[in-house]
């Protein structure tokens, strides 16, 4: 099982860090959920924001950088206890560590690289996406956990490419599972999210048989609901984990909406109609 310990301010201070790291961030959530009193959970101690985070990971203690969000944590537990295995009894997840052994995943919007790297741990290839301007804290947290991972003589096999969401996905299929985490916050990136992600399982499939997407959510606002009816369009979609304010979905193609995602719709759902 995952767990999160608090700050280290000696570490966070130590200069092997950047700048960066040395920075926190507010805690108050401020979403439409919580100023309307519809979310009760935003604010609690189970999401740390703090940016500097040490988490046991498939058996291997890792420092992250930069913080991780609590659908991140979640959705880490989730993957441990289905493709994990327990060192404790020695028995296996519900699916084994071989489950994901020669497996391709591409995680969209990697972050700081959590969900990425539990998952890489877990035996399979990982290529972790996200823009420019996060590289830096991706790469800079993939390294040191690479070097824990040989420590710990567990597999490591990541690379990093740059994605912008609604963009050309040909450099990162084919793959077998499609990955991200608390990805729904702002309402312009939902149409290109699911855009990439779509695309990605659409042309995975003319070499794949079976290729999945599975999604972490938190709800913040009431427009958020154009995520899922896009997804809608091309999946099926099954509820396989509900903890508190998080939910994990799993996707399955249907292709009924012709594995196609415009970039432009005659109406969006605004967050002024919250429909």
């Amino acid at each position: 099982m995952s767990a999160v310990s608090q700050n280290d301010d000696d570490d966070v201070k130590n200069s092997e860090n950047p700048e960066w790291a040395k920075k926190s961030l507010r805690k108050k959530c401020e979403c439409e959920l919580c100023k309307s009193g519809k979310a009760t959970s935003h604010n609690d101690d189970s999401h740390d924001q703090s940016l500097n985070q040490k988490i046991t990971v498939a058996g291997v203690d890792l420092r992250l950088i930069g913080g991780t969000t609590k659908c991140a944590r979640t959705m880490i537990r989730y993957f441990e206890k289905v493709f994990g295995d327990d060192k404790k009894d020695g028995s296996k997840g519900k699916d084994g560590c071989r489950a994901l052994e020669g497996k391709k995943v591409v995680e969209v919007g990697s972050g700081t690289g959590l969900v990425g790297s539990c998952l890489a741990l877990l035996g399979a290839n990982v290529t972790m996406t996200d823009q420019s301007y996060v590289m830096e804290v991706l790469n800079f947290n993939l390294n040191k956990i690479g070097k824990t991972a040989a420590v710990a003589k567990k597999a490591f096999n990541v690379e990093t490419k740059e994605h912008v969401w609604g963009t050309d996905t040909k450099e990162l299929v084919p793959c077998d599972i499609v990955v991200g985490s608390d990805l729904i916050f702002a309402l312009e990136g939902i149409r290109p999210l699911v855009k990439s992600i779509t695309n990605m399982v659409r042309e995975s499939r003319k070499k794949k048989d079976d290729v999945e997407a599975y999604v972490a959510v938190i709800r913040r606002f009431e427009w958020e609901k154009l995520y899922f009816d896009l997804m809608d369009k091309n999946f099926d979609s099954e509820k396989v984990l509900e903890e508190g304010d998080i939910c994990i979905y799993r996707y399955k193609w249907h292709g009924k909406g012709g594995g196609i995602i415009n970039d432009k719709a005659t109406k969006d759902v605004s967050a002024e109609d919250g429909n």
